[in-house]
């Protein structure tokens, strides 16, 4: 195992960095860190330039097992290669930015050195980081080529000879060599990759578990698992990072001589939350709408930085379906009933500015997002008698307004008054683990702890998605 600041800390120079990612579906983050301070010093994120290959996962996945394409005189690269390149260029230039802006915060005279990296992500984003082969993800029973926790090197990530019998990548382009021929990452920079409970609950939900404070289930009272500084946890604890594939954990305490549990499942709640898959949707950044509002018989919103709209983000699209239920603009069948537009293709919508607008298809994407979500969470609340404290990590659960979730039956109503908004809980994990071997080790049994659920598979549940639809 590599030796980690926590053991060199009076060895470790001012101009020594970690660095800890999270490789979101639809959003990438890099976080920088002082190694000798602990202390943060900037974050970057960007939308996942992997979306032109598909908005979700398992799109994206078809494309990676498609054979490759040839033309007349070239050869296209393969789908897995694209996929890998892809996310290898765009971490090489977040890597460029976010440690050009640390290095204006260190003391005069030293030049950044990054000595250690953690990286975040689902299952199928780190597979398609380290070029593992995604074939068996395409159909059930859904089997990764790794589960990774797995410590190695830039180089060997960036080169694809991480996990082995991953297939073979295509040569670099020119532009790709330029790229890595100037990397501000050295080859032999040590890599930790965290380890994922299956293929659809990843290393980023067992980082989310690890910075919300879930213990390590064990024997009677959890005598070999908690650490001076915790406490034996009595009451349910439930995780939900909501994105374009929700993660939802709970854990179960002791019941009646019943051991302690924590219980996963996922939800293909698709990329609506991201603000994607919708008519004027787009990412939270300045000019989106992120709330509505209705006064004098009238919509009102307010977007991101004070800016002129220009579209709605996942929050927005939150507020405005909340707003537009409460005063009869939509019914609880999300039909559109009041103050509607036509299309050009003859549907209706509801106008917030001349250029933004919320259609009818929105409106049942939303539905079926915010139902894949609240099926997820009515099932592990099944399986505790009292209701459990809950968290919301991701950077779209940490910017919506709960009443307003509860509104429009995204969340369950009981959850309103007992939830922490934790926000990027995956990217705060991973930066921990840049600094403690101990809670390595942690995310290790909470991986293997964990329970996996294929909420899917559940005999009832198109019959309890179809009921959760309607708000």
């Amino acid at each position: 195992m590599p030796t980690i600041p926590e053991q060199q800390e009076s060895n470790t120079s001012p101009a020594e960095l970690g660095i800890a990612v999270d490789i979101g579906t639809t959003t990438v983050a890099v976080s920088v860190w002082s190694l000798l301070h602990r202390k943060h010093l900037v974050t970057v994120a960007e939308k996942n330039n992997q979306v032109r290959y598909g908005y979700d996962i398992i799109r994206r996945i078809a494309f990676a097992v498609r054979p490759p394409l040839t033309g007349s005189s070239t050869i296209i690269e393969t789908g897995s290669s694209a996929l890998h390149y892809c996310i290898i260029r765009q971490l090489e230039k977040m890597f460029s930015k976010a440690i050009f802006e640390a290095g204006t915060k260190l003391p005069r005279g030293f030049q950044p050195q990054v000595k250690s990296i953690v990286i975040t992500g689902n299952t199928t984003m780190l597979s398609f980081l380290t070029a593992a082969s995604v074939n068996n993800m395409a159909a059930a029973p859904f089997t990764p080529a790794s589960l990774f926790d797995i410590e190695t090197t830039w180089g060997q990530i960036r080169e694809g000879n991480v996990v082995q019998n991953s297939p073979e990548l295509d040569k670099p382009t020119p532009e790709l060599i330029q790229i890595f021929e100037s990397s501000v990452i050295p080859s032999s920079t040590e890599v930790y990759l965290p380890p994922c409970v299956g293929a659809f609950i990843g290393a980023d939900t067992v980082c989310s578990m690890v910075a919300a404070g879930f213990p390590v289930p064990g024997g009677k009272n959890l005598p070999q698992t908690l650490r001076p500084w915790e406490s034996k946890i009595t009451a349910p604890l439930l995780l939900a990072d909501i994105g374009t594939n929700s993660e939802l954990c709970l854990y179960v305490p002791e019941q009646d001589d019943k051991p302690c549990k924590i219980l996963c499942t996922s939800a293909a709640s698709g990329p609506a939350f991201e603000g994607a898959n919708i008519s004027c949707g787009m990412p939270s950044i300045e000019g989106a709408i992120d709330k509505v509002t209705y006064m004098h018989e009238k919509l009102n919103y307010h977007t991101i930085g004070e800016k002129n709209p220009r579209g709605l983000c996942g929050t927005g699209l939150i507020s405005a379906a909340a707003v537009m239920l409460k005063n009869k603009y939509i019914d609880k069948n999300g039909k559109i009933t009041r103050e509607k537009s036509k299309l050009g293709d003859g549907t209706y919508c509801i106008e917030l500015t001349p250029a933004v607008y919320l259609s009818q298809q929105d409106i049942r994407n939303l539905q079926l997002a915010k139902s894949a979500v609240k099926t997820g969470l009515e099932f592990l609340l099944e399986h505790v008698e009292e209701t459990p404290v809950f968290c919301i990590a991701g950077g779209f659960g940490s910017k919506i307004n709960l009443s307003e979730a509860t509104t429009i039956g995204l969340l369950p109503p009981q959850l309103e008054k007992r939830t922490i908004q934790l926000g990027n809980a995956a990217l705060s994990g991973a930066s921990a683990l840049l600094f403690s071997n101990i809670l390595r080790d942690k995310a290790r049994a909470l991986a293997k702890k964990a329970i996996q659920i294929n909420l899917a598979g559940i005999p009832e549940f198109q019959e309890r998605f179809l009921k959760g639809i309607d708000f």
